[in-house]
């Protein structure tokens, strides 16, 4: 009984565990939620968050700047502003990211404003970026050029 217990507690631990998959999916969710936010321009233009997550740099460093969205995002005063559904879905997915990523994320906000319109531009590119880094690796996994024969 112990036994099955114990493989039945291994099972469980390797089942659900993350994956490069589970990492791929909520890159893609991220970026279709953000897709569907700026499709109505006038939504999010008086919505104004501070400006600390930078676009380039979250493209040319590892994924630590979607600790800076998460920590943006879920300090919106959801009294002050009626908050989209999808900021929320947002936000849960970019826990869910940063858990793949753990940072001891240090969020120095200045008194600059952006619009939020303009922050869920600049992660949804970086999403992208990361999302496509990810399916050119999935690839590399079906497809190994070494066992392809070379004339």
């Amino acid at each position: 009984m112990k036994t099955v217990a114990l493989l039945f507690f291994a099972f469980v631990l390797v089942y659900t565990a993350p994956t490069q998959n589970d990492e791929y999916h909520i890159l893609r969710n991220i970026i279709n939620n953000v897709s569907k936010l700026l499709e109505d321009p006038e939504k999010l233009s008086d919505i104004m968050v501070p400006s600390g997550f930078d676009k380039s740099h979250c493209i040319s460093t590892g994924p630590e700047d979607f600790c800076i969205a998460e920590e943006i995002l879920s300090k919106m005063n959801s009294t002050k502003y009626v908050i989209p559904e999808n900021i929320l879905k947002i936000d849960r997915l970019l826990i869910q990211y940063n858990k793949f990523h753990p940072t001891n994320c240090t969020v120095t906000l200045n008194k600059d404003e952006e619009q939020l319109r303009d922050l869920l531009k600049d992660l949804g590119c970086c999403a992208q970026f990361k999302y496509s880094r990810l399916n050119h690796k999935r690839a590399q996994l079906f497809f190994k050029p070494e066992s392809v024969n070379k004339v």
